[in-house]
């Protein structure tokens, strides 16, 4: 892995926060906050920012906001999925995960998320460390990690690490000791793990696996022939393999 610049993958569902922890790490406004895009599962966009010196690559990725994902949104993912995997074997592999979520009641797509990233693409061989947004009102900020903890325990997520924090923009001026706050412990996170090295960049025949394990959370099935195209015409597979991938997926038509 480059020890140049380290990659940073966040993740979660839309609206969490994830645009606006990347901007309090920046200090600035760098990653837009209101996506004028439809959303669209492992679709990323990538900045270059500096943390105590140290420069880092953060892939902003968007998660699912459902439990399940229908054909078209499947198709989207996979192409989504062999893009952002190739760049991040070009540019050195990924050092860690930032799972974002927003404070309150845990949802229903906290686990699907979890697996997808984790499980997944990554094939639980990178770190995983939470980042909890939308706590300026809770004092301490870490007290809900605290109450929450065993609901993580119990669905055997495994995090290195966790950070409670405020991400917002265009908080009541009230906050203001809370944001500030939340930057130096956002950044305490990422220093506590600059130095991790993981020898991982999927190897042959990811992709194959990433869509067996994807199909755990499609609803429907695409047709074969939408299947194929994606496979071979955006992702580069070879025909033989992409046959073989849609066989094991059992599709029809």
């Amino acid at each position: 892995m480059s020890t140049n610049i380290r990659n940073i993958v966040i993740f979660g569902e839309s609206g969490v926060g994830k645009s606006s922890v990347i901007n309090l790490l920046a200090g600035r406004q760098v990653a837009k906050t209101s996506p004028d895009t439809k959303h669209c599962t492992l679709r990323y966009e990538a900045y270059n920012i500096t943390i105590r010196d140290v420069p880092y690559r953060i892939y902003d990725t968007a998660g699912v906001d459902g439990n399940r994902m229908d054909p078209s949104g499947f198709l989207d993912a996979v192409t989504n999925a062999d893009k952002l995997m190739k760049e991040l074997r070009d540019r050195g592999g990924v050092h860690l995960l930032l799972y974002c979520i927003k404070a309150g009641r845990i949802p229903p797509t906290f686990i699907t998320n979890y697996r997808l990233f984790y499980e997944f693409f990554f094939e639980e061989k990178i770190p995983v460390a939470l980042i909890v947004t939308h706590l300026e009102r809770e004092d301490p900020m870490d007290h809900w990690y605290t109450r929450n903890k065993g609901s993580f325990d119990r669905h055997a997520v495994k995090c290195v690490d966790h950070a409670c924090i405020t991400a917002a923009a265009n908080l009541d001026p009230k906050y203001r000791k809370q944001c500030n706050e939340s930057k130096e412990v956002a950044m305490d996170l990422i220093a506590r793990h600059q130095h991790t090295v993981v020898d991982w960049n999927g190897g042959e025949g990811w992709l194959a696996r990433f869509i067996g394990k994807l199909k755990d959370i499609l609803t429907g099935r695409p047709s074969k022939s939408d299947f194929h195209g994606v496979l071979t015409k955006r992702c580069g597979m070879e025909d033989s393999l992409a046959k073989r991938v849609i066989q094991n997926l059992q599709l029809n038509g």
